[in-house]
């Protein structure tokens, strides 16, 4: 892909704090961005650009046009901070509202909103790949291992609560954890009291998450809220079965009992359907097994997530 014409996107922060997150995204785009376009980070809009890509629009007391947005969060999310209200008047305001997720979009259009597109996340190609073998069948003692891969939040955001009740309901003797993420260790701590083997990682390099998703069964989000999460774009590229909350990329990707589990936030009804995953025998862990691979093809790599990008774009500024 390239573009006739030079084409300069300011990707605007609106403010000077640091996001890792926001950082790995403009890396990909700034690498992947076709011949003839150019990319500035700034925090505030620069007079030149051709076209402004907002990613905290909420903050501004308008846009520069053309301007597009993105929904990085999850739009039910109570925070005051991320109340919708303060969103709506700039995703009117601009020209295009990219959404990750469908159900973003879904709400976005109740509230008049059309003028949208979904864009998911994506993977680093470079990075991650299927895995060939199971983490469980290199065990002597049997168990599986779940992968919970976020950081800590004070407002429990990442399902604390709900993952606390669960692990009650779980056995320790089957299950083993490895958790990723800044505080973790809050986490690893509560499940070491109730008898779970446990491996924390506050910080990962990337160029390790191949060998993290080597040594994981399965995925575990069990989130409140979330406009991704990255990690299930990633868990799709290693061949890895997700368990998850209906938040985020999860509807859009998951069929519930085939190709990943959705769980219901309900202890008493996940549980015994999560318990049954440790029995490699069991029909719901063949078709997880069988189903979790299929979703590789459906899930793009950051270079294809660039590319829709500046199809968008393109279609924008004709």
């Amino acid at each position: 892909m390239s573009t006739k014409n030079p084409i300069l996107v300011n990707h605007v922060l609106s403010s000077n704090v640091e996001s890792s997150i926001f950082n790995a995204i403009f890396d990909y785009h700034r690498r992947f961005a076709p011949q003839g376009a150019q990319i500035r980070v700034s925090a505030e809009s620069l007079p030149d650009a051709t076209l402004y890509h907002y990613h905290r629009p909420h903050l501004e007391p308008c846009l520069s046009q053309p301007a597009v947005v993105t929904v990085h969060h999850d739009l039910t999310d109570p925070d005051p901070w991320l109340a919708l209200s303060r969103f709506l008047p700039r995703y009117r305001e601009a020209k295009l509202v990219v959404c990750l997720n469908r159900t973003q979009q879904a709400l976005l259009a109740r509230h008049g909103i059309n003028h949208t597109v979904v864009i998911s996340h994506g993977y680093n190609g470079d990075v991650l790949r299927p895995k060939t073998t199971k983490p469980r069948d290199q065990r002597s003692d049997g168990k599986i291992t779940f992968g919970f891969l976020s950081r800590y939040y004070d407002r429990r955001v990442k399902g604390e609560a709900y993952l606390s009740d669960l692990v009650k309901a779980l056995d320790a003797e089957r299950i083993a954890f490895i958790l990723v993420g800044r505080r973790r260790n809050v986490t690893a701590e509560q499940l070491s009291r109730l008898g779970y083997e446990v491996r924390c990682y506050q910080h990962l390099p990337y160029a390790l998450f191949q060998d993290l998703y080597e040594a994981i069964d399965y995925l575990l989000v069990t989130s409140n809220f979330e406009g991704g999460p990255a990690s299930l774009p990633e868990a799709m590229a290693t061949h890895t079965p997700i368990i998850s909350t209906r938040v985020g990329f999860a509807p859009d990707f998951l069929d519930d009992g085939q190709t990943g589990l959705l769980l219901t936030g309900v202890v008493d009804e996940d549980a015994p359907r999560i318990l049954r995953l440790t029995d490699p025998s069991d029909p719901l862990t063949r078709a997880l097994d069988e189903g979790a691979p299929t979703l590789a093809a459906t899930c793009p790599t950051w270079r294809e997530v660039v590319q829709s990008h500046f199809e968008a774009y393109l279609d924008l500024l004709r």
